[in-house]
């Protein structure tokens, strides 16, 4: 936490920004070249969250929901996704459309998840339902597009088909105004949209450009909600005192302003985007992977 009544705390913000950074990029590097490691460490990290949280003196709404969402991300999450591009290429052919069907579920889950996020007698708090629902709509009609076959594994690499980079975008704008909510107090998080994308260009480059850039964005963005979580729920406390200099934060009313007007634009994309699939009303053949690849 960096907020308190005097701002924003300038110096633990460049200091837990400085620390997620490298971080995330070390994650990045071990979910494209050493996914194994990275896999033993996220159930490693999972079994512990789970002894200290059995050892808890007691227990309540806060510490239940936290550990959830930790474990929802990190072995039911991550670790999946991880542990089914470990499989020989026989299992993952057998087992895809069962995988798929698991992704699939969580993907549409969480966003529909986000809708009931509390508002904090914010306006843009209550829009954000708005267009949160556009964005699942729109996700609903391309993941139709493939017939819902989403997913894809390339040299345990994580593919998701179903999110272009339209859709990824909006929702990017989207999920900024979310977080300025009271709700999510912590400014560590202010970092997850840049971090989404940049990892989403990396894998890219990194996995040899064989895909459309935005089939890397569902694993890039896993990366980033979970690396994001895990330091804001186990941070790395600076090595000197907190003394500022501080910056104000905005009032409600004034991050209403903000963001309400590119709630709007989002909004009202995502409802063009949806009208445009509606008046199309075809199927788009499912590509070639081994096409695919070969660009």
């Amino acid at each position: 936490m960096m907020l308190n009544g005097q701002g924003a705390d300038l110096s633990l913000l460049i200091w837990n920004s400085s620390i997620s950074i490298l971080v995330f990029s070390f994650v990045c590097y071990l979910a494209t070249f050493r996914q194994t490691v990275l896999f033993t460490l996220t159930i490693t990290l999972s079994l512990l969250v789970t002894v200290q949280f059995s050892f808890q003196p007691s227990f309540d709404s806060i510490s239940i929901m936290g550990f959830s969402k930790l474990m929802l991300l990190l072995p039911l999450g991550l670790g999946v996704i991880l542990g089914f591009g470990l499989f020989s290429e026989s299992i993952q052919k057998r087992f895809l459309p069962l995988f798929t069907l698991y992704i699939n579920f969580a993907v549409l889950a969480n966003i529909f998840a986000m809708m009931f996020a509390p508002s904090g007698d914010t306006y843009r708090g209550v829009f954000s339902r708005i267009t949160c629902f556009t964005l699942l709509i729109w996700l609903v009609q391309e993941m139709a597009k493939v017939n819902f076959q989403t997913t894809h594994m390339d040299s345990k690499m994580f593919l998701f088909r179903s999110s272009p980079l339209h859709w990824i975008y909006c929702h990017a704008a989207y999920r900024m105004a979310l977080l300025s909510l009271p709700t999510f107090a912590s400014i560590r998080f202010i970092l997850l949209e840049p971090f989404s994308l940049i990892a989403m260009v990396v894998l890219y480059h990194w996995h040899n450009k064989r895909y459309p850039l935005y089939y890397y964005f569902g694993f890039a963005d896993t990366i980033a909600v979970t690396t994001l979580t895990v330091l804001a729920r186990y941070p790395v406390l600076p090595p000197f005192p907190s003394k500022g200099p501080y910056f104000p934060n905005l009032q409600e009313y004034q991050w209403d302003m903000v963001f309400l007007p590119i709630q709007f634009l989002v909004t009202g994309f995502a409802l063009w985007a949806i009208f445009q699939n509606l008046s199309v009303k075809r199927s788009i053949p499912i590509e070639n992977p081994s096409k695919l690849s070969a660009r």
